[in-house]
């Protein structure tokens, strides 16, 4: 068993506080992404906006952009960013 020993300072300090840092945590994994990159495939649609909610767009273009990368989609797919809005498109 570990035992950890936090160390609280008694002084006051005018811009930091005392604190441990917390543990990181792994994000996890959305099907979504992949899902969202099938569906247009089969949808047979020139282009079509992305609609995945709780992610900001950069983010979302992004995240689309690395997993068109890794499942070897570049000749079918473009991931696009238009006025804060993800769109995929066939090139």
């Amino acid at each position: 068993m570990i035992l950890r020993l936090i160390f609280v300072s008694k002084k006051e300090y005018k811009w930091i506080v005392a604190e441990e840092l917390p543990p990181w945590l792994m994000p996890r994994k959305r099907k979504e992404y992949d899902e969202c990159i099938d569906e247009f495939l089969k949808s047979g649609l020139e282009s079509a906006r992305v609609k995945i909610s709780d992610v900001k767009p950069k983010t979302l273009a992004r995240i689309l952009v690395s997993r068109v990368k890794k499942k070897e989609l570049k000749d079918k797919v473009t991931v696009a960013l238009r006025k804060d809005r993800v769109y995929l498109a066939k090139p």
